[in-house]
């Protein structure tokens, strides 16, 4: 049994997490802000979830200073504790996201050995990950999850994708042809506990179904399992641009993540295609 400390714990993913470790046999608590040593006293496992919304508002400066900064302090605050005090923890697995690669739609399929992208969001994983691999100093295992599009029916992107069937219609967003790295929040849950109950395995592993889909797909699949009617033109790109800025980049591009290091790892998913309950 583990004692584990999630710091963004009260989060969609924190709060659908706890139960399956505690199933697991874990002994798992929701970390809040602030943040103190007291609370890590025979904590052997952090599982870092903390950062801000991406599409909180837009992409000001302000803004993007605070997706940034909730993201790689948040770990340098944690850091500081275990320097500074003995302490108990041996493993910290930490939140990254599918945006380190890039968020260009291509025809390649990245893997956790592929260089990081040159974008704002490529450049917020890169010293999010920075952040995490320092752990490493103080002889803990660090492993690092790459988390595409989490879907779930409590929340998430799911929910607002679908947004137009409401209308009774769906559409695609910009082109269509961007990639949706997806997960279902049940596989991306039992991704962290495979890493918190396999002690041998560390470094990047991406977060996304072995099964990506276009949006333009996604879409359609919505149509089709929703009883609605699927148009093949939406908000054309260029108004997208105009209407949330740079923020845009999130919904016009998608890049595709190879999942063969988490599937030699051992890891099996229960839901590979959007279908089944999408």
């Amino acid at each position: 049994m583990e004692k584990i400390a999630i710091a963004g714990g009260s989060g969609l993913v924190g709060q659908a997490l706890l139960p399956v470790l505690r199933e697991a046999g874990h002994e798992a608590f929701a970390w809040k802000r602030p943040y103190n040593a007291e609370m890590l006293n025979g904590v052997t496992v952090i599982i870092n979830l903390a950062g801000e919304n991406l599409s909180g508002g837009r992409w000001t400066r302000q803004q993007k200073a605070l997706i940034l900064n909730s993201r790689v302090n948040t770990l340098k605050t944690i850091y500081r504790m275990l320097e500074g005090a003995p302490h108990t923890v041996h493993t910290l697995i930490s939140s990254s996201a599918s945006g380190y690669y890039g968020s260009k739609t291509t025809d390649t399929v990245y893997r956790e050995a592929d260089p990081p992208g040159t974008d704002f969001l490529a450049e917020v994983c890169r010293l999010w990950e920075e952040a995490a691999d320092r752990f490493a100093t103080l002889g803990v295992r660090v492993a690092k999850v790459r988390t595409g599009v989490v879907f779930s029916s409590a929340g998430g992107a799911l929910p607002k994708l679908m947004m137009p069937l409401k209308f009774g219609v769906s559409v695609p967003l910009g082109s269509g042809r961007q990639w949706l790295p997806w997960i279902d929040i049940n596989d991306l849950v039992r991704m962290f506990l495979h890493l918190v109950d396999h002690p041998n395995l560390s470094g990047p592993f991406n977060a996304v179904s072995p099964n990506p889909v276009t949006n333009r797909e996604l879409m359609k699949l919505l149509a089709k399992t929703r009883h609605r009617l699927y148009l093949p033109f939406g908000p054309p790109a260029f108004l997208l641009r105009f209407l949330l800025g740079e923020m845009s980049i999130v919904v016009l591009e998608g890049a595709r993540l190879s999942t063969e290091k988490i599937l030699d790892a051992g890891f099996t998913f229960t839901q590979e295609h959007v279908t089944r309950d999408a």
